[in-house]
């Protein structure tokens, strides 16, 4: 994604628009903050420390090529539950925490959760 904080990607590459059809982009007040994993189209996957002791409310962006941009293909979801690891302490064990979005998000070909479908066995 395009228009995050770029000082934190070292010797990256612009990626081809819409190839990580499954990244999100979690923000605080219209700024990106975290990076996310659609799991399902109500649930993201990130870390727990991405989750601010205050009362801020999250969105999660996805369907973004380039954030700093309104791009039709974006939806975006306010944070409707957070489920972080109970034994997350603030340090980077157990760093991980769901998320449910407030509604269903609409699957196409820029915005899924194609990375992560499981076959059954």
């Amino acid at each position: 994604m395009e228009g995050a904080l770029e000082s934190g990607i070292v010797g990256g590459q612009v990626a081809k628009p819409h190839s990580r059809p499954y990244m999100a982009s979690l923000q605080f007040q219209g700024q990106h903050s975290c990076g996310g994993l659609l799991i399902r189209k109500d649930f993201v996957l990130t870390a727990a420390h991405c989750k601010w002791g205050g009362k801020q409310e999250m969105t999660v962006v996805l369907g973004a090529h380039d954030i700093s941009k309104n791009e039709k293909t974006q939806q975006r979801f306010q944070v409707a539950k957070y489920f972080q690891h109970p034994n997350f302490t603030g340090q980077y064990d157990y760093d991980i925490m769901l998320l449910k979005v407030n509604r269903f998000l609409k699957l196409y070909k820029g915005c899924n959760n194609t990375c992560t479908r499981i076959e059954p066995y």
